[in-house]
């Protein structure tokens, strides 16, 4: 009987180890680079109507690109807390939280210029 506890115990160290031995810390900051790039081709970015010198930006869209911004800078820190470190790590980094402070702000305006909008459009508006 204390031969098959001890069998068993190395084997569920054994299976212990083997679970942590998912992806790896590149894998999950690859993926993040991947949500990314995504977004920057998707809701990120920029259409011009044609004849306009300017985008047109709703909140849905810019609320999007949150999102997928968030989405990618979770992945940053769970490659960071798995000990990644290589050397342009910290400008990806960096850049996806200025990234997302940015869409946060302009969230905030495009959202008072929408009520603003609606406002002037009210009999009795502005």
């Amino acid at each position: 009987m204390p031969r098959l506890l001890v069998t068993a115990a190395v084997l569920g160290s054994l299976l212990g180890s083997l679970a942590g031995c998912g992806e790896s810390s590149y894998d999950v900051y690859m993926r993040g680079l991947e949500i990314e790039g995504d977004a920057e081709r998707g809701p990120c970015k920029l259409h011009y109507a044609k004849g306009e010198h300017a985008a047109r930006l709703d909140r849905s869209q810019l609320t999007t690109c949150l999102v997928e911004t968030q989405r990618a800078i979770a992945e940053y820190e769970k490659a960071k807390t798995l000990g990644y470190s290589e050397a342009g790590f910290a400008k990806v980094y960096d850049r996806a939280h200025e990234r997302e402070a940015r869409l946060e702000q302009m969230i905030e305006m495009v959202g008072e210029m929408e009520r603003d909008a609606i406002t002037a459009k009210l009999p009795g508006g502005r």
